[in-house]
């Protein structure tokens, strides 16, 4: 009997072992991805996809009323980098910033949940304006890492929110 025990036991330890280092490599592996994306750095990012990475907001389809889903390395990097193509000095917001407030990963999923902080150009609501605007609003990230890559990026943003604090700022 006391061979049994050990015996799980002696299974039982490097499985929890093992399952407490993918818990803490792929919490390590988001949060490193989220700096990247907070700082607004689609070279970074892309380092950490898997080929065939799969990205997608269905929040982001519903407030704007266009797909928001990428399938692919260069089809998620192009996506990112073309969000605020032609806006801003080097294609990049003055300020931008995921202040993470939670993180947990069960199995191959890591989820992130934040606010997003970002200055967008008033010219996307209001024409002629050199004006910017400030939005924050939480938000949602789901990774899915696997083999140390991540294969699905799902967000999810408050955007009724975001049209709230925009039609605030550009009706004054």
């Amino acid at each position: 009997m006391h061979k049994v025990i050990y015996c799980i036991l002696f299974l039982a330890i490097p499985l929890a072992s093992f399952a407490q280092t993918k818990k803490t490599t792929n919490t390590a592996i988001a949060l490193a991805y989220m700096k990247a994306y907070g700082d607004w750095d689609f070279d970074s990012m892309k380092i950490f996809y898997s080929d065939a990475i799969h990205f997608e907001d269905p929040t982001a389809k519903e407030a704007f009323k266009q797909p928001f889903v990428f399938d692919g390395k260069e089809s998620v990097y192009t996506f990112f980098k073309d969000v605020f193509k032609d806006q801003f000095e080097n294609d990049k917001p003055p300020y931008v910033d995921f202040k993470i407030s939670k993180t947990f990963s069960s199995g191959s999923h890591t989820v992130v949940n934040s606010t997003f902080e970002c200055v967008l150009p008033a010219a996307w609501f209001k024409e002629n304006s050199e004006e910017t605007i400030l939005i924050s609003i939480p938000f949602t990230t789901i990774l899915t890492i696997e083999n140390g890559l991540i294969t699905k990026h799902i967000d999810y943003g408050d955007y009724t929110t975001y049209f709230e604090q925009i039609n605030a700022q550009i009706n004054n």
